[in-house]
């Protein structure tokens, strides 16, 4: 079993103090009267931003781990091989286009001089 990264997971647990405890604290500190109406808005605001900045980024960098993953060295073999079958194929492809090229350039030779144009 693989263990998963622990950054992306720490940032959703921050972002998720961020927007929860914090705005629930700032309103409690509203309705006590201990915290400055104007003061617990702007802390508030800025939270949820700051959480929600966290939390996107968090979540991205967790979901894209699997395709950022190591390689295995015999899938890369598998492919090197693979590409290299499929150069020689397209090198053979091509070089029967050009004989057919060459001899498409013939028949068009013999039909321009035997129709006398």
């Amino acid at each position: 079993m693989k263990i998963p990264n622990p950054v992306p997971l720490l940032g959703v647990v921050v972002s998720a103090l961020l927007l929860v405890y914090v705005p629930l604290q700032l309103v409690q500190g509203v309705t006590s009267k201990s915290i400055d109406p104007v003061f617990a808005a702007v802390g508030l605001i800025a939270s949820l931003v700051v959480g929600g900045v966290i939390a996107f980024f968090s979540l991205v960098f967790n979901l894209a781990e699997p395709f950022v993953g190591k390689e295995d060295p015999r899938e890369r073999r598998e492919l090197e091989k693979r590409l290299e079958v499929y150069r020689a194929r397209q090198r053979a492809m091509l070089e029967e286009l050009d004989e057919i090229k060459k001899l498409l350039e013939e028949i068009r030779d013999l039909l321009k001089g035997g129709m006398g144009v």
